[in-house]
């Protein structure tokens, strides 16, 4: 995927709402929210390890794209989550992209958004939808639908199969399971290199905690986690 500012910029023209529009590209109609930040990893395990020995946060297993990336999760208040990114097979498309984006080092790297309908969302926004599906740890395959990845670095929309009351009660259980060290709440903020103005051509009008830092790179740069002992940034 194209890391560059020129082909962001084009969004402008493209993908453009009036805040004046009712309905059109508001994510304030679109029930928004920041469903999971993406930690990209060389080693999942180490860097779970890390993270509870560094800032009291568990994690739990989670499982193999089938496009070649491995993964483990940190719940945060339900169905929030941080996903620590690896990569499983780097012959494949997913696994061979995370390998290049993290040549130089580990970094966060993207930002999902979930919303009421992703269908309405994608149509919205003139996206294709795309289906993926995720082998489990505990042996089950889950299934997923998301627009707008190809828009990368921007954050994209997901929708998962299963209606948001089963989904929170899951994230409940995993919450546990985790046991945390701290009691973690939801994301503070999200640090991202695009301009008010471009980030505004994606979403529409928006309520996210966005911060907007210059950078020398697109896409996000840090994100926040809320804890009783203070805020956990990662970068």
């Amino acid at each position: 995927p194209d890391d560059g500012r020129a082909a962001l910029r084009g969004l402008l023209s493209t993908t453009r709402r009036s805040p004046r529009d009712p309905g059109e590209g508001d994510m304030l109609t679109e029930g928004t929210y920041i469903d999971h930040g993406i930690y990209g990893v060389h080693d999942v395990d180490a860097v779970a390890e890390r993270l509870r020995r560094e800032h009291g946060l568990g994690s739990v297993p989670g499982g193999i794209h089938l496009g070649g990336t491995t993964n483990r999760i940190v719940p945060l208040a339900p169905p929030t989550f941080l996903e620590l990114l690896g990569i499983g097979d780097p012959t494949l498309d997913d696994g061979a992209w995370l390998s290049h984006v993290l040549a130089d080092g580990d970094r966060v790297l993207w930002w999902a958004l979930g919303v009421d309908d992703l269908d309405e969302t994608a149509r919205r926004r003139g996206l294709p939808i795309q289906v993926g599906m995720m082998d489990m740890a505990d042996g089950s395959r889950r299934t997923f639908r998301t627009a707008g990845m190809h828009r990368y670095p921007l954050p994209f929309f997901l929708s998962f199969e299963m209606d948001s009351e089963a989904r929170t009660h899951l994230w409940q259980d995993r919450y546990r399971e985790a046991g945390h060290d701290c009691e973690p709440g939801g994301f503070t903020f999200v640090e991202v290199a695009e301009t008010p103005e471009l980030l505004d051509a994606w979403l529409g009008d928006h309520l996210l905690p966005v911060r907007h830092v210059p950078a020398t790179t697109s896409g996000i740069h840090a994100l926040g986690i809320a804890t009783p002992g203070g805020e956990v940034v990662i970068r």
